[in-house]
């Protein structure tokens, strides 16, 4: 299963037939890891480093021979997501002034509720952020329209083609 969820790091791992009990192991309470690279992490490969290790810290193993889940974010151990989204709220939401819980918009679709997320975090495939993130490309112009460089606003407003996109859209 993580060799399906962490791709990259499986095939930039020297031992292809590595399990995750020869290279995760419990020592002085915490997991340590032991891979060996091809080459230096970069990217999303080292985003699915970080990811892991989150997910790695986020168990604890308790008791002799006895492994549970155990969540180190909440008091009781137990993981729910009602406890992520105040988590969340505490850690984004600093000025307690404009303080608003995050609810879900039960209208919308979460495919576009992510996708809004992620335009308003700069976290669309773009290639600009792309090419910030260590992605070599031939060029960062736009592969649709050619006339710009690739930015979020150009493909959200600007490109020709997300133009005629919202004109569509908003002549409904």
């Amino acid at each position: 299963m993580l060799k399906q969820k962490f791709t990259r790091l499986s095939h930039l791992d020297v031992d292809q037939q590595a399990t995750v009990q020869s290279i995760i192991e419990w020592t002085e309470n915490s997991w340590r890891v032991t891979w060996v690279w091809n080459r230096e992490l970069i990217g999303r490969a080292k985003d699915e480093l970080e990811e892991l290790s989150v997910l790695l810290n986020a168990y604890t193993k308790l008791g002799i021979n006895r492994d549970i889940s155990y969540w180190y974010l909440a008091s009781n151990g137990v993981f729910s997501t009602k406890k992520l989204s105040w988590l969340i709220d505490e850690k984004t939401l600093q000025d307690n002034r404009w303080r608003q819980p995050t609810l879900r918009n039960n209208l919308v679709p979460s495919k576009v509720e992510i996708f809004i997320w992620r335009v308003l975090k700069r976290r669309l495939p773009v290639r600009t952020e792309l090419d910030k993130r260590g992605i070599n490309m031939d060029s960062v112009r736009c592969p649709i329209c050619d006339d710009d460089v690739e930015t979020i606003k150009h493909t959200m407003i600007f490109c020709a083609h997300s133009m005629d996109v919202w004109s569509r859209v908003f002549k409904c």
